[in-house]
């Protein structure tokens, strides 16, 4: 679930992104829209097997804070010089246990723990500013504001 080839879904369709441009920043931005920590390593040929269809993206250009990828630097949605053996792969550091859901980006929410293949909301009775900053750190969000 946290290494593999990079896609997109665009216009309804998944596709691939093209990896000659690709480097860690980049890798970084798709581990933490996956929830899967930290991009250990990424590949720019086909280490995790050729693929076929559209291409999507190429030139993706992150400085590793973006929300998405969808919001690195990049050249248009289609338009690309890349060939079927030159994708973007990455592999993270694994699942992250925590997520933030229902928030205005990546790093604001509601706190949600997966245990036991589900995810469930943290009751917030006793809930403070220091396990804000622990949640806000495992997703490199930063620190919590009140």
């Amino acid at each position: 679930m946290c290494s593999g080839r990079v896609e997109v879904y665009h216009n309804s369709t998944w596709g691939n992104v093209c990896g000659r441009s690709w480097d860690i920043n980049a890798g970084n931005v798709v581990c933490k829209v996956l929830n899967c920590g930290t991009a250990w390593s990424v590949t720019k040929a086909v280490s995790y097997g050729e693929a076929t269809g559209n291409i999507w993206l190429d030139g993706v250009k992150c400085n590793g804070t973006e929300p998405a990828l969808d919001q690195c630097a990049a050249s248009p949605w289609g338009v690309n010089n890349c060939t079927h053996r030159e994708f973007a792969g990455v592999s993270c550091s694994g699942p992250v246990p925590v997520r933030l859901v229902n928030g205005n980006n990546m790093c604001s929410g509601r706190v949600e723990v997966y245990h036991n293949s589900t995810w469930s909301t943290v009751c917030g009775r006793s809930w403070d500013i220091n396990a804000g900053n622990v949640v806000c750190r495992v997703l490199n969000c930063g620190t919590a504001r009140q």
